[in-house]
């Protein structure tokens, strides 16, 4: 046998082996470490919209909408297990208009409203904030529930001309406010004002 023969095919194996092994390492180093998972879907959402009082927010879909008696609240939606909600009410204001800069002459009003629920311990230190173009505060307080135990709240008074807007993002137990506040912020920042 040619020795020179022998040691080209030896070679040439040898290069086929290693294009081989380069060629499996690829495809079983692409099984072992994972590619960049898709970002998550955003949550599908659901519009309200009142044009008797020209306000509108989106809730998750999955939320139920639910029948309130006082007239005043617009609109009312509940998580599947009933745990989170939110409320949207409307109510005629005869109040000038506010603004950012005179917020602080209202403050004692959205006080007041608060201290009339008995189940609120405390009445909190306000926020203010700025929801399409309507300033008004954000309040987060714990309340009582009628089992003795404890749900929380995100309220928000917003002020438009002739009208007090009042969002009220609901949890019980409050521990979970936490795990929902995401949830309950995309929810206020739905919030339009579509007045003319």
């Amino acid at each position: 046998m040619n020795r020179k023969w022998l040691l080209g095919g030896v070679a040439a194996f040898l290069a086929l082996a290693a294009v081989l092994s380069l060629v499996v390492g690829g495809v079983v180093g692409r099984s072992i470490v994972p590619s960049t998972p898709p970002p998550p879907p955003a949550p599908t959402t659901v519009r309200f919209t009142d044009t008797l009082t020209d306000v509108s927010i989106a809730y998750p879909s999955t939320w139920q909408r639910r029948i309130s008696k006082d007239q005043a609240v617009r609109f009312v939606a509940s998580s599947p297990d009933e745990s989170a909600a939110v409320s949207v009410s409307v109510r005629r204001s005869d109040l000038e208009p506010v603004t950012a800069d005179s917020l602080p002459i209202v403050r004692p009003l959205t006080d007041d409203l608060l201290q009339q629920d008995d189940r609120i311990a405390a009445v909190p230190e306000p926020e203010p904030v700025t929801i399409d173009g309507l300033p008004g505060y954000r309040y987060t307080y714990t309340y009582r529930t009628e089992d003795g135990g404890e749900g929380a709240h995100v309220h928000y008074f917003l002020f438009k001309p002739e009208r007090l807007v009042q969002i009220v993002l609901q949890v019980v137990p409050a521990e979970r406010l936490a795990s929902l506040q995401p949830t309950f912020d995309r929810i206020a920042a739905s919030f339009r004002d579509a007045r003319p």
